[in-house]
């Protein structure tokens, strides 16, 4: 059983967009959350959609990533900047780098 910190830790270990991962996991156990989320850190790091590859043992699973991230994008463009700030905070964006990365996170959806 891994303490919350140390989960904590290793989920912001993660969605650092400057560190490779590899997410290995049973069913239900959040790795779509974790996957997606790093797919919009690494956007959100100016990585081009042709350098991200995320590869799922099902279509099913692919599909449910490429509907979330969609999802996902479309909320970063559309919600007020409270929603977005925590949504960005969830998926450990620094607290100094909230601010900056507001208006890219706007962008992502339509770029």
């Amino acid at each position: 059983v891994v303490s919350e910190n140390r989960q904590h830790e290793l989920t912001a270990r993660a969605l650092d967009p400057a560190a490779s991962a590899v997410i290995e996991a049973c069913a239900g156990s959040g790795k779509t959350w974790l996957l997606v989320s790093r797919i919009v850190r690494l956007l959100l790091a100016n990585a081009s959609p042709s350098q991200i590859l995320a590869i799922t043992f099902t279509r099913k699973a692919a599909q449910e990533m490429a509907t979330r991230l969609r999802e996902w994008l479309f909320e970063l463009a559309t919600e007020p900047d409270d929603a977005v700030r925590r949504f960005l905070r969830e998926r450990a964006v620094a607290e100094d780098e909230v601010e900056a990365l507001l208006p890219k996170a706007r962008q992502l959806y339509e770029r």
